[in-house]
């Protein structure tokens, strides 16, 4: 069974077909950025938890954008144990907290960007180009 919540493309901004994944608990969060993310033509799928990310071993994005402070499996645990099973995805973390550890734990993981709740679109945007690039 799918625990995503999948989006397509918007057929007006061209035909990617790169994915990216959301995963953050809070739903409005997660729709909100979904939104803005298809509005730039990219194909976006919505997890409300790591481990409902982690049950659809199949996926293979561009970029994941992970919420830190997550119930369960925290972003930072996530991208840890994509990491140590060779799963190596560009990532962009999303938080409310202004947390030193935080940001210097998703450093030394490699992630693209540390970006703060709510963070402006242009920002976003940006570090997904990047980490595309990367």
């Amino acid at each position: 069974m799918c625990n995503s919540e999948q989006w397509a493309y918007h057929p007006c901004m061209g035909e990617h077909s790169i994915l990216i994944c959301i995963v953050d608990d809070d739903s409005s969060v997660r729709r909100a950025l979904g939104r803005m993310i298809v509005s730039f033509g990219f194909k976006v799928e919505l997890f409300a938890s790591a481990s409902d990310y982690l049950n659809e071993s199949y996926l293979d994005p561009a970029c994941l954008i992970l919420d830190v402070v997550m119930p369960g499996m925290n972003g930072l645990e996530l991208l840890a144990a994509l990491q140590e099973s060779g799963r190596n995805v560009p990532t962009v973390f999303i938080s409310a907290h202004d947390n030193a550890a935080y940001m210097e734990k998703a450093r030394s993981l490699g992630a693209i960007a540390y970006l703060q709740k709510p963070c402006d679109e242009t920002v976003l945007i940006d570090a997904i180009e990047k980490s595309l690039v990367s």
